[in-house]
């Protein structure tokens, strides 16, 4: 018998929903293995070893780095509060500040041809993830009657996630922010400004950071040519 569409129809489906739930088991067995089941060597010991990575692509341009070091603190209790800890913890830490370049379109390139000014609008800086080295702490002073290996875990939960979020804080400070925008106009100036004076044009370049308002100097700029057409016309 000539199947028809309804049952080729159905067989597609099932095949769909087939492929879905192979999928979704590799994938939900990646996971476990990455993160719980421990790689050893061939006599059975635990290895220190890259279980799993992934290669992503960027176009960020770091303009600044803020480091120092942190305190961060932790507390917790067992027994319904009579066992009672805490662990502080000094570390250096690391924070890098990016403009995402890879956001820029042609339009968001302006060339004034009075001023020989190219204006490019850039997205606002940001500061990556803080890099807390506990590797290298000065400081870890752990106190308590009795403190037990779960409430160490614990501790170590709470002291990393007190140090990052102390790190952010001051990362986001409306003062490095500021810094960190003048460090990235600088290095977007050069960036632009020499490969266009490498191409014959020799323009000023002036970054601007998105929503940040035109500079009111009284004179308006030409805003009608792309940078295609000002590359097009020195060619």
């Amino acid at each position: 018998m000539r199947p028809d569409g309804r049952s080729i129809a159905i067989a597609a489906v099932g095949l769909a929903i087939a492929f879905a739930i192979v999928v979704a088991t590799i994938a939900s067995y990646r996971w476990w293995d990455d993160r719980h089941v421990v790689a050893t060597d061939d006599s059975g010991l635990a290895v220190a070893r890259v279980v799993a990575a992934t290669l992503h692509t960027s176009a960020d341009l770091r303009v600044s780095r803020l480091t120092g070091t942190v305190q961060a603190t932790g507390a917790t209790s067992r027994l319904w509060g009579w066992l009672s800890s805490t662990r502080v913890v000094k570390a250096p830490f690391e924070v890098d500040y990016f403009v995402n370049l890879r956001r820029l379109a042609p339009r968001d390139f302006r060339y004034d041809e009075r001023s020989r000014t190219l204006t490019v609008e850039v997205p606002d800086v940001s500061a990556g993830k803080p890099n807390i080295d506990h590797a290298r702490v000065t400081l870890d002073q752990t106190s308590g009657v009795y403190v037990s290996r779960d409430a160490m875990a614990d501790l170590q939960r709470k002291v990393a996630t007190t140090a990052a979020t102390a790190v952010a804080d001051r990362a986001n400070d409306p003062e490095n922010i500021a810094k960190a925008r003048e460090n990235a106009r600088s290095a977007i100036s050069r960036l632009f400004g020499g490969a266009l004076s490498a191409a014959g044009l020799p323009v000023s370049v002036n970054v601007r950071f998105a929503g940040e308002p035109v500079p009111g100097n009284g004179e308006q700029w030409d805003m009608s040519r792309s940078l295609q057409e000002v590359l097009a016309n020195a060619q």
